[in-house]
């Protein structure tokens, strides 16, 4: 028991912490110019917003592998429940006890395996069927409703069992629902992909075409007073880099996915700004 817990307090401290590693690696990346480069970190230098931008993408890799292997195997645990919750009935119609009918439906299961067998380990033990179950609780809200589900059902007797059939169906509808759903949001996500393409664009030829041209040639302005294009690509950046995590997060809400997609979809629309504004920088302004 008390292994368990430790297993899932690290799993959520180690979130929180490469979570924040783009913070902390922006904070060391500061210290490096100042102290050891000795040199400004000017957050109006296109340079720097660069390298914040790549920084914090680079970041954020360990967090997505991590947050991909976890929901992989949470989704293939997903669909194991159907052919699980067939098998428990299967073995219950046999006159099976409850733990009996679970451990034999382990032969059906690979990504429930160790948490079915904790579980049954806990039973064995002489634990309660609602302390056991929460092996099967991970972060999703249909295995919570399975293991919920058993606790009910060791103490309904017959009556409650024959709704294990409908509960089987029910799961198999919700999970092949959001594998649909997934599919149908492809629409969704390009059209996330081109605000922030047709963003790129737009301020690129903006830079080119029209700011740093202008600011060649003319010292002041009556209106905006003297232009200072590297501040301006600077702030161009940042914006880039808050609109890719923005529409990430904005990605993971529509797809129901409360990190993965938000850490990719946010990687992916960060290297396409930096790829961009690199290009433009050095073929425009000669580094300083």
């Amino acid at each position: 028991m008390r292994r368990k817990v430790k297993v899932s307090i690290s799993r959520k401290d180690l979130r929180i912490l490469l979570l924040t590693l783009p913070a902390w690696a922006t904070v060391l990346y500061a210290i490096y110019l100042i102290i050891i480069v000795k040199r400004g970190f000017s957050l109006y230098d296109p340079y720097e917003a660069l390298g914040v931008s790549f920084i914090i993408a680079v970041s954020l890799i360990p967090s997505a592998l991590f947050e991909y292997k976890w929901e992989w195997e949470t989704s293939r645990a997903e669909a194991e429940i159907p052919l699980i919750l067939s098998a428990l009935e299967s073995s219950l119609r046999a006159g099976l006890s409850l733990p009996e009918a679970l451990r034999e439906s382990l032969k059906y299961s690979k990504y429930l395996r160790r948490d079915l067998v904790r579980m049954l380990n806990a039973l064995a033990a002489g634990e309660s069927i609602d302390s056991a179950t929460r092996y099967l609780r991970r972060e999703t809200p249909l295995l919570a409703i399975t293991a919920d589900y058993l606790k009910v059902l060791a103490k309904g007797g017959e009556e409650l069992f024959r709704t294990l059939k409908d509960f089987r169906e029910s799961v198999e509808v919700i999970v092949g629902y959001t594998s649909k759903l997934k599919e149908a949001t492809r629409s969704f996500l390009a059209t996330v992909y081109m605000v922030l393409i047709v963003y790129l664009i737009t301020t690129a030829i903006f830079l080119q075409t029209f700011l740093y041209p202008l600011a060649r040639e003319s010292e002041k302005l009556t209106m905006l007073g003297r232009i200072d294009p590297l501040a301006l690509t600077s702030l161009i950046i940042y914006g880039a880099l808050i609109e890719s995590i923005l529409n990430g997060i904005t990605t993971s809400y529509f797809t129901g996915s409360r990190y993965l997609s938000s850490l990719f979809h946010a990687l992916i629309l960060l290297f396409l700004s930096i790829m961009v504004y690199t290009v433009l920088l050095f073929t425009q302004i000669p580094p300083t």
